[in-house]
């Protein structure tokens, strides 16, 4: 018994090393891809999702484990890397399928996400580039509009409710961020039409 349950604390200790090290690079891909640094973000990606496959191939001999979450946290953290990455050099959102991830790690991806594209949004703001940041907010509205599809209690999608109000916050402050953004813009160029 003591071997069994020294084996399995160490393939846990192995499963938290690799999530761990999946959130950080997912984390520093966000951060490259605000940067518009690509390569460095694509390299990022990479080596996560390296991370992730081998966690995968750990858990299909020790299923037990996936019960602790270390998969779905790494999953998510992925999926919100994948979706912003994406979204910044294409307008693409991938699907679950197509990030080999489960539905509930996704929409966790996909609810994170909206929050990193009001970064974006600022970000945007800051530049001047307030057309573009209206076509980001138009974004994150839609994934909002994704999320609210999925209306079911903790029991079937912990955290969702949770997920979906926090989203809706986010989205009506880069709104009124933004809406605020637009009139100074307007005010600015009838300022600049009567001199």
């Amino acid at each position: 018994m003591r071997d069994y349950f020294d084996v399995q604390n160490e393939v846990r200790e192995k499963m938290l090393e690799l999530s761990r090290e999946v959130i950080r690079n997912s984390s520093r891909s966000i951060s490259a891809t605000h940067r518009q640094e690509k390569k460095l973000a694509l390299n990022f990606l990479t080596t996560a999702k390296k991370k992730l496959g081998e966690m995968e191939k750990i858990a299909g001999k020790y299923p037990q484990l996936s019960s602790y979450g270390y998969i779905h946290s790494a999953q998510q953290e992925y999926v919100e890397a994948e979706i912003i990455k994406r979204l910044s050099e294409n307008g693409e959102i991938p699907s679950p399928k197509k990030l080999g991830v489960h539905f509930i790690p996704y929409l966790g991806g996909v609810s994170d996400a909206i929050g990193e594209l009001r970064r974006t949004v600022l970000d945007m703001i800051r530049r001047n580039e307030v057309q573009k940041a209206e076509k980001t907010l138009t974004i994150m509205e839609e994934l909002f509009e994704f999320l609210m599809e999925f209306d079911y209690v903790d029991a079937v999608i912990p955290g969702m409710r949770r997920r979906q109000d926090v989203s809706r916050q986010i989205l009506e402050k880069t709104r009124g961020d933004l809406t605020t953004a637009l009139r100074q813009e307007k005010l600015e160029k009838a300022l600049r039409r009567g001199k």
